[in-house]
């Protein structure tokens, strides 16, 4: 039995409450996500990495060293991070000849592996270069969805579920006009490819 599978007694205080914190609960916390740079990483994959971590910051935590794992092959390591961190989504990048500048997203479920979806980065701005690269940490983006697919296909619909969950914070009830700062626009061409 692995140490993180055992149940434990808090002995103190502290862990108790930390222990209550993990608890099932009536309304689920934000989900926090974890970001991975795989053992071969490209400066535009690491670049990647930083700027979608920066958008998620407050409910996130990102790895730095370089960690050797294949999630398609062997998802054990993602979910060992994904217990030690408390995170329940992942963003692994890497980077080979066969598939270039790779991301991919994945969800957790009791700290095993749900569903993962792999995409790769063509053209990457990054977030610096652009022209109001600053965004308030904790807002919410709107996500907008252009294309029949997201509909229609079910490898579509997985991947529209994905990304809201990873962008996902706490659920509000109305929406004001003043307070959308930024907004990510989904749009699928006429061919399999995805634009982000």
């Amino acid at each position: 039995m692995e140490p993180l599978d055992r149940v434990v007694k808090p002995k103190t205080k502290r862990a108790k409450r930390f222990l209550e914190n993990r608890a099932p609960k009536l309304t689920e916390n934000t989900k926090n996500a974890m970001f991975i740079k795989g053992g071969n990483a490209s400066s535009t994959v690491t670049d990647a990495l930083k700027d979608i971590y920066a958008l998620k910051k407050p409910f996130a935590v990102l790895y730095k060293k370089k960690n050797i794992t294949r999630p398609f092959e062997d998802q054990t390591s993602v979910e060992f991070f994904s217990k030690k961190s408390d995170c329940s989504l992942f963003l692994f990048g890497s980077h080979n000849k066969k598939r270039p500048n790779n991301l991919i997203l994945g969800r957790m479920y009791d700290y095993h592996v749900l569903d993962m979806v792999e995409l790769g980065i063509e053209k990457f701005v990054r977030l610096r270069d652009l022209k109001n690269s600053k965004c308030p940490e904790g807002t919410k983006p709107m996500l907008i969805f252009a294309g029949d697919a997201f509909d229609l296909s079910e490898n579509h619909r997985r991947l529209k579920s994905l990304l809201i969950a990873h962008r996902e914070y706490q659920v509000s009830e109305g929406l004001y006009y003043q307070s959308v700062v930024d907004d990510i626009s989904v749009l699928v061409n006429n061919q399999v490819s995805v634009d982000l």
